[in-house]
């Protein structure tokens, strides 16, 4: 079955990404909208809001493309998220009239795999704490919903509300991720998910 996807992307150095996703949601007949290289410098925070509430009105997943320059939100002088990709994100979250909250991929390329994970000496991987609101939607299911029972060692697919998967392996298997991502929304108050930075 088909599933309507939104791809949220930093244009600069992702744009190649979301193409090859975007052909690649295409053939199967999913519903694809996505980010674009749009000036917000004049955009009030309301307008911005619409803009995105319909984009994200036909969408039920949200995949964010992790590239170098979309690892951590862009802030304007005041010190305050001023960012297309944080504001796709905390929208994809928001629980709202006519859209319920979307499930949240995070993929990351292979230039961005060091700035996000460090394979560990005993096999583990560590997630490193980024300026991003998908991070912190990560290991934050609710202790008695917790897969994995060792302390401290989440599972990867189900233990997190986004995902957080390289490149590769969701090429290779993106159906697998995207119906995780649609279970996981469909029982969502397992998860304490965060909407803001």
């Amino acid at each position: 079955m088909a599933t309507n996807v939104f791809i949220s992307f930093r244009y600069e150095d992702g744009i190649r990404y979301k193409e090859y996703l975007s052909n690649l949601f295409d053939k199967n007949g999913d519903t694809i909208d996505y980010s674009e290289d749009v000036d917000r410098s004049q955009m009030s925070d309301d307008t911005i809001r619409r803009y995105l509430y319909g984009k994200l009105r036909r969408s039920s997943v949200t995949i964010v493309i992790l590239t170098p320059k979309a690892i951590n939100h862009k802030k304007n002088w005041r010190g305050e998220y001023d960012d297309w990709m944080y504001d796709e994100i905390r929208y994809s979250l928001e629980n709202r009239e006519g859209n319920r909250t979307n499930g949240l991929i995070a993929v990351y390329t292979p230039e961005a795999a060091e700035m996000i994970v460090k394979k560990q000496p005993s096999g583990t991987t560590t997630v490193f704490n980024v300026d991003n609101l998908f991070r912190k939607n990560m290991m934050n299911i609710k202790s008695q919903y917790k897969r994995n029972s060792t302390e401290g060692v989440f599972d990867r697919d189900y233990d997190s509300y986004c995902s957080l998967i390289p490149w590769n392996d969701f090429i290779n298997n993106k159906g697998k991720y995207v119906d995780l991502a649609v279970q996981k929304r469909n029982c969502i108050d397992r998860y304490d998910i965060v909407k803001r930075l």
